[in-house]
């Protein structure tokens, strides 16, 4: 059975259509069709019966669907894993970092694993939250470092490292300057500059405020610039954010106000898939990520 076939039989399925299809493999309908034929010989069974307006699955079709789809996963996770592997034969450790996760926890986290573990190597980049996580299910990278739980807990072993209050940053003239607590209605018809679409903070924020019918004015940014911030007080908007309590680098009279909101957190988060299969060195990397978790609580 060709990896191919099923590719095709997988996007039939989800489009419900050979010439959509078709298009999207860049393939003619006539190619595609013989590949589906194929396979159904080859299982034994019909896959789609056609209707006015493409096909429908069989209820074969149905059944073996989700099991092609993860096979087609792990397939394409293997590719990437062979491909990171060096000319020496090394596998590397593959990690997702959200932004200013690993600084949050440790800075030197991965360079003083490294410096007791001779002969490996260590592949990591930033990303935004949701980003780093694809990554993971996409098997581009093997650990996360993220923030809050993943999208799909489930399918993750996580461990908390460390949990910050989300706070809003304000300048001496903004109307909240004076308060030492504030709630999401609060924020109603505010502008409120954060994360954007692609970190969970920004859909947190966006969840909370439609529980109490509140419309903050969300304004995405780049956020933790010193120029960012100067235009953004300059305006006399707001922030929201994590910073340490001894305020935000270059304003010194930037206030931090925690929220009442328990949920409204900034929690770090260790990741890997439950169905990863843990080399040696790989679970020396978890003991010493769950040993500086120990002293990060």
């Amino acid at each position: 059975m060709e990896i191919r076939n099923l590719t095709y039989f997988v996007q039939v399925c989800k489009d419900l259509n050979i010439s959509a299809a078709a298009g999207k493999l860049y393939i003619t309908q006539q190619a595609l069709s013989k590949s589906i034929k194929t396979l159904e010989a080859e299982l034994g069974a019909p896959l789609f019966v056609k209707v006015p307006n493409g096909v429908a699955l069989t209820p074969y079709a149905k059944a073996i669907f989700p099991i092609c789809t993860d096979i087609l996963s792990s397939f394409e996770s293997g590719l990437y894993k062979i491909r990171s592997i060096t000319k020496e034969g090394i596998v590397p450790l593959r990690i997702a970092i959200a932004y200013q996760t690993m600084e949050s926890i440790s800075p030197t986290l991965i360079e003083d694993f490294l410096a007791e573990h001779a002969n490996i190597e260590i592949q990591f980049d930033g990303y935004p939250d949701l980003v780093a996580e694809q990554n993971v299910l996409e098997g581009k990278a093997d650990f996360l470092f993220t923030v809050g739980l993943p999208q799909q807990p489930q399918r993750y072993e996580s461990s908390l490292l460390k949990n910050f209050p989300l706070c809003l940053m304000v300048s001496p003239d903004h109307p909240f300057y004076d308060k030492t607590r504030l709630t999401i209605s609060d924020l109603d018809q505010q502008p409120i500059h954060c994360a954007g679409p692609q970190f969970k903070t920004y859909h947190l924020l966006q969840s909370k405020a439609s529980q109490v019918q509140a419309k903050p004015v969300l304004i995405p940014t780049s956020g933790y610039l010193v120029s960012t911030y100067r235009n953004i007080f300059a305006q006399n908007h707001a922030v929201i954010g994590i910073l340490s309590k001894e305020g935000c680098p270059g304003f010194p009279d930037v206030r931090l106000i925690p929220f009442e909101d328990p949920d409204l957190n900034w929690d770090i988060y260790f990741c890997y898939l439950k169905d990863h299969r843990l080399s040696e060195i790989e679970m020396d990397f978890i003991r010493y990520v769950l040993a500086v978790k120990t002293q990060s609580l």
